[in-house]
């Protein structure tokens, strides 16, 4: 017999008899044309004879649908299907695996007990297939009192409530112990064995000690079945000062740069090296890490991703648990000597690093500990720093403008910043604080900002950069670093686009660009980090700026012949499509006025260049969007384009996580926002927020400031 396929709804799917079916829906492939599946849906009312475009949806696996049929979110089951990682590695759990859920609104650490297969075959839709659920032990001694003194089962999860996965190494069927030595080491000092369903403890960091009076002279520090003796009177200088061995709480600089954080699990010399080295379990996943083995030994066991070998020397103290410096001062270690000459090295180069290719993007930049790392209050400048200059060179010109005075802020954010990111992929939190102290104004250093104050202050007010923008009012031109939309409240629509609050808001005030800009950066109209004019905005992935350029010339609305009228009355004629431009040529002029409910318009001359040949067609003059800032409430993140594919998007977090006293910034690809948007560029799309991913909707329901580009101009101004 044939195995079932199986599939999930990605498009919200056209009507189906009288009911359409949203996206996130799971069915059954009974029968396949051309273009389209015959279809069981799961679940749903309208469940049999489903004919489905092939376009609208996903195969997935008969386990994939198991797991997403009990997830009664649809939204979520979307949000876990373009999360591939995470969703393949919850698709792969088994009994003993640990993982983290969502339990009562808390993030709570627990190992799979069983894999429970829910429902009855033959009912509400559940005879193709049964739903699947995981029991999970919490690892919290007052959750397991309680549940082993009452007789209750463990909790049970479905997909969507479960936010990480660690799952335990399971041994290679040809491993062998005795023929690697350095796996008996690893035993010796607690570390989990290799029998399949060992749970692994887990070190949780300590709490920050007190005074050092309540110190005995030798303290013995406990976690996780972890210990490592401090001597000495006080625990801050013991951690400067006492030798490293295993089980000792460590830090280290990673190849992009990063300071990262775990436990010594080996210490000795490897083969073929002639000096002492150590082997580091981290506290979470970098790319291109290794389990624990190296050239071909393995020395120590740990999660893939998660070993590192370092020089012994290159080593130092996890100083998390040293005196907590000022908050002005983030904290700032002394490179390993090896670290440090590369940086010298890389430093004394003055070639400037270009913007990061598309090629190469999600391998320099996805991950934890990428990005730029935020520190108190920085999310303003981080964000913005972050959208501007990994991968456009729109404003590359502010990193070589002749200034006398300013020489070493424009260098702190050229060498520290730019292209530090441009080259590894991370800024630590030190070199951001330099240019901080740097803008003329201590309150940089801890207050919140907004994006705009920061780029006026550093672009006009220190380095006296040219104005970005000159926009011709009333006969004059103003000059600006970025454009506030203004609207008065009885033009708000329900669902803007950028393209159509821009052309409003220029019309209006009678305002047109004297110059296409190279970037045009684009406030959203809200009042206030809370208050929102329009509960959402669609972004314009090309900004058409043809029809707000002074001097220039244009199409006539109707006939397509050279446009020498604009009438602003005629934007909001429901008669004549609603929302956009309307200029005119005089005998399409005089066609359209001679209405007796538009006489009263008051159409204006546009300025057209002199001798301009009429049969000549329109240029069109169009702006590409490169970056979004978004802000809830007071956290401001971004999505960049990273390259030319519809898909190529990525979000920023400069403070996603946090570790002791330091920030963990992360970058994730989010190809589900390219998606979105090249439906939205197609035509107007209804926007369902309880089925739109969770990506999709910030970006819909947050965003702050467009960043757009014009490529063209880019390397010339």
């Amino acid at each position: 017999m044939m195995e079932k396929r199986f599939f999930i709804i990605t498009r919200k799917q056209t009507k189906s008899g009288r009911k359409s079916i949203d996206k996130g829906t799971v069915g059954c492939v009974e029968k396949e044309t051309e273009d389209e599946f015959i279809g069981t849906l799961i679940n749903y009312s309208a469940k049999q004879g489903c004919s489905l475009k092939k376009d609208n949806l996903q195969l997935i696996s008969r386990h994939e649908a198991q797991l997403l049929i009990f997830t009664d979110n649809l939204a979520k089951r979307l949000e876990l299907l373009h999360n591939r990682k995470l969703f393949s590695a919850i698709s792969a759990l088994q009994e003993n695996d640990l993982v983290v859920v969502r339990h009562n609104n808390v993030e709570t650490p627990g190992v799979v007990k069983r894999l429970l297969e829910k429902g009855k075959k033959g009912s509400n839709g559940l005879d193709v297939l049964k739903s699947m659920a995981f029991e999970v032990e919490l690892l919290q001694e007052a959750e397991h009192r309680y549940s082993q003194s009452r007789g209750l089962a463990y909790p049970v999860f479905n997909a969507g409530e479960i936010l990480q996965v660690s799952s335990v190494d399971r041994p290679n069927p040809t491993f062998k112990a005795d023929e690697h030595k350095g796996a008996q080491k690893q035993r010796d000092i607690g570390q989990q064995n290799s029998d399949s369903n060992a749970v692994p403890q887990r070190r949780q960091a300590p709490e920050r000690p007190g005074p050092p009076a309540a110190l005995s002279p030798t303290a013995a520090v406990e976690n996780g079945g972890l210990k490592r003796v401090v001597s000495g009177g006080s625990l801050g200088s013991a951690l400067q000062t006492a030798p490293l061995e295993l089980g000792s709480l460590t830090e280290l600089q990673a190849s992009n740069g990063a300071t990262v954080h775990g436990v010594v699990r080996w210490i000795g010399v490897p083969e073929g090296k002639s000096e002492h080295w150590a082997g580091v379990e981290l506290d979470y996943e970098l790319k291109d890490c290794l389990d624990g083995q190296l050239g071909g030994q393995r020395y120590f066991n740990c999660d893939r991703n998660k070993g590192m070998f370092v020089k012994l020397r290159d080593l130092r103290p996890d100083s998390r648990f040293l005196p907590a410096p000022s908050y002005m001062e983030p904290p700032c270690y002394p490179e390993p000597q090896a670290a440090a000459e590369r940086r010298f090295e890389a430093d004394s180069r003055n070639e400037d690093a270009p913007p990061i290719p598309e090629s190469s993007a999600l391998q320099l930049l996805e991950g934890r500990m990428k990005g730029i790392q935020g520190h108190y209050n920085s999310c303003y400048l981080d964000s913005a720093l972050f959208s501007l200059f990994s991968f456009s060179p729109a404003l590359d010109s502010v990193l070589h403008c002749p200034v006398v005075s300013e020489e070493l802020i424009q260098s702190v954010l050229r060498r520290d910043i730019v292209n530090r990111l441009r080259r590894q992929g991370f800024v630590p939190a030190e070199n951001v604080m330099k240019l901080r102290q740097l803008l003329g104004c201590d309150s940089f250093t801890f207050e919140e900002k907004d994006p705009e104050e920061f780029l006026s202050v550093l672009l006009h007010q220190v380095l006296s950069v040219d104005p970005l923008l000159k926009i011709r009012s009333n006969e004059k031109t103003q000059d600006c670093y970025s454009y506030q939309i203004i609207l008065e409240r009885e033009e708000a629509v329900s669902v803007p686009s950028v393209q159509l609050l821009l052309e409003r808001s220029f019309l209006s005030c009678d305002l047109k660009f004297e110059e296409i800009p190279s970037c045009l950066i684009i406030q959203m109209p809200r009042f206030g980090k809370k208050f929102k004019m329009f509960p959402k905005i669609i972004p314009s992935t090309e900004l058409d700026i043809t029809d707000l350029l002074y001097n220039t010339p244009r199409e006539c609305f109707l006939c397509g012949a050279v446009a020498e009228l604009e009438c602003y009355q005629c934007l909001r004629d429901p008669r004549l499509m609603p929302g956009m431009i309307k200029q005119f040529c005089r005998p399409c002029d005089k066609q359209v006025h001679s209405h007796r409910q538009r006489q009263d318009h008051q159409p204006r001359e546009i300025s057209l260049p002199r001798d301009f040949p009429a049969s000549i067609p329109v240029p069109r003059q169009k702006m590409e969007l490169f970056a979004v800032l978004c802000i809830e409430t007071s956290h401001y993140v971004s999505f960049v384009k990273y390259g030319q594919g519809r898909n190529s998007w990525l979000f920023f977090d400069s403070m996603a996580d946090r570790s002791g006293d330091e920030n963990i910034p992360e970058i994730k690809a989010c190809p589900q926002v390219g998606e979105f948007l090249s439906q939205s560029e197609e035509g107007p799309v209804q926007v369902e927020l309880e089925c739109t991913d969770v990506f999709v909707k910030r970006l819909l329901c947050d965003s702050y400031m467009f960043m757009y580009q014009c490529p063209a101009l880019c390397l010339y101004r």
